[in-house]
């Protein structure tokens, strides 16, 4: 499938003299480290902001090609397919000096990588770019930030589970991204890529540590495997398997619980229409156990809270993820922070899996929902998010203001500002609304006090508004002229992320 979209303009710095390749692939199942293998491989590459070039192949894995009702690749079209080391020259040849791209980079990758290693073909690619990392910054607004999601709000026609449609929205979705990264002040590809060796170790550590082919297991456990491997039976009894595997104290049974709910929350062959209260405790019971795990990391759990997000989309009440305070909201805000999201490198707060950027993402910044996001405030400060809280009060205070509510919004980002809020639109609009009252005192202070929560490159535009702001101040409480404000009453000085 080749997608009629236009490519957007990305400044050159992000994307000249630099080639992308997308890559997507439908799987036999999720854990190559197991035995999973490629049944489908598609390329797109991305050459100065421009789709250059397509390869896409259907795959013969040397097994059973796993859940056709999901990809369509059945028994027979595998078998007549080419073996992975048939088309290798096609993948390396495309992937030499390239940044390697996919939605999700870390599945992709590992399939990829097992492939490689199978053929004797070495190392993964040297540099790779998460979309979906990218669009958890730069698409806030949405419930979820799935491949699907992300192309349905960008008006991207999409064929899902197909890795050639995959791959060609993904490669439009990356300029897009790159596009709105570039409004937010990023001129180096390098703030945004990591190294592909680096990816690879992160994901298999937190990848399968048990299944079916474990030496040692109970026959009851081992059998729990083999139902949820092989999609085998209803819903009923791949739930059985679940409570198996958490009674043997399975170390996979959480991330399971949370495939479960994710998999419940929409239509499926395997289990029929959606089943969102099942799902919403699948969901939970895995978050918990996730959550209890030694060594329990940001990046466990971001897929879970994503899932219960989705069950809420639509909802006027997000029940579902307010159900999380305090517990688990405040134990994902007190995981070490992920390091590579944008709250990290522009403000030094982690929004990776937190509950309170979901909750927030859910509200957006309709004014009609200004009060009720308001109201949830507290519950976000308790929970020790200050990530989400920033972000919620700056929706809430700008949808006061937009429904002739000035003084409230002032009241609303001092108080989040009191409370530990970083988010820098907070300060704009608040130090703004100071130095138009003439109280310039206040709007230094405020200014000086959220410029040292500065990091790194995000943000760029509302870093400079506040700091041209505190040199006004600084001129006129030392008598001398001074610009007046020029800023619009209802502009932000940044494109939001």
């Amino acid at each position: 499938m080749q997608t009629d979209i236009p490519d957007p303009a990305v400044p050159g710095d992000l994307v000249s003299g630099r080639r992308f390749v997308v890559l997507d692939c439908e799987t036999t199942g999720f854990e190559p480290e197991r035995g999973d293998r490629m049944v489908s491989l598609a390329l797109v590459t991305v050459a100065d902001g421009r789709v250059t070039d397509r390869f896409s192949s259907l795959l013969d894995p040397g097994r059973d090609p796993g859940p056709v009702h999901i990809h369509g690749i059945t028994k027979s079209l595998s078998a007549s397919a080419p073996r992975f080391p048939e088309i290798l020259p096609e993948v390396l040849g495309r992937l030499r000096d390239a940044v390697l791209v996919a939605h999700n980079v870390g599945f992709d990758l590992r399939f990829l990588a097992m492939e490689l290693e199978l053929a004797g073909s070495g190392a993964p690619p040297p540099a790779t770019l998460d979309t979906l990392a990218l669009a958890r910054r730069y698409l806030p607004e949405l419930p979820n930030h799935r491949l699907t999601t992300c192309v349905e709000f960008l008006g991207i026609p999409h064929r899902a589970h197909r890795a050639d449609s995959d791959a060609e929205v993904t490669a439009v979705l990356l300029l897009e991204l790159l596009r709105r990264a570039a409004a937010d002040g990023h001129r180096d590809l390098e703030e945004l890529v990591e190294p592909g060796a680096e990816v690879l170790r992160r994901e298999r550590r937190a990848r399968v540590r048990c299944s079916a082919e474990t030496p040692g297991l109970a026959d009851e456990h081992r059998a729990a495997h083999r139902v949820l491997a092989g999609w085998a039976g209803e819903a009923d009894a791949c739930r059985a398997a679940l409570r198996a595997l958490q009674r043997a104290g399975c170390p996979d049974a959480g991330r399971l619980w949370a495939w479960f709910g994710g998999t419940l929350g929409g239509p499926t062959a395997a289990f029929g229409p959606p089943r969102p209260d099942w799902a919403a405790k699948a969901l939970r019971t895995g978050l918990d156990l996730l959550l209890a795990a030694p060594g329990a990391r940001r990046e466990d759990v971001a897929q879970a809270v994503s899932w219960v997000a989705a069950l809420d989309r639509g909802a006027e009440r997000p029940r579902r993820l307010l159900s999380l305070f305090p517990e688990p909201a405040a134990a994902v805000a007190g995981l070490p922070e992920c390091g590579h999201c944008w709250s990290c490198a522009a403000l030094g707060l982690c929004t990776t899996g937190s509950v309170g950027a979901a909750l927030v993402s859910h509200y957006g910044a309709d004014p009609a929902w200004a009060d009720e996001l308001s109201a949830a405030l507290p519950a976000l400060r308790d929970a020790g998010d200050l990530a989400a809280l920033g972000r919620a009060a700056r929706y809430a205070g700008q949808g006061m203001e937009r429904r002739g509510r000035p003084a409230d919004a002032m009241r609303l980002w001092q108080w989040a500002v009191d409370h530990g809020a970083r988010d820098p639109v907070v300060f704009n609009r608040l130090t703004l609304g100071h130095e138009r009252a003439g109280d310039d005192h206040a709007a230094l202070a405020l200014c000086e006090r959220g410029l040292a929560h500065r990091r790194g490159a995000g943000a760029r535009a509302v870093w400079e508004a506040l700091a041209r702001r505190a040199a006004r101040c600084r001129r006129r409480l030392a008598g001398l002229p001074a610009p007046a404000p020029s800023e619009p009453e209802t502009a932000d000085g940044w494109a939001d992320t």
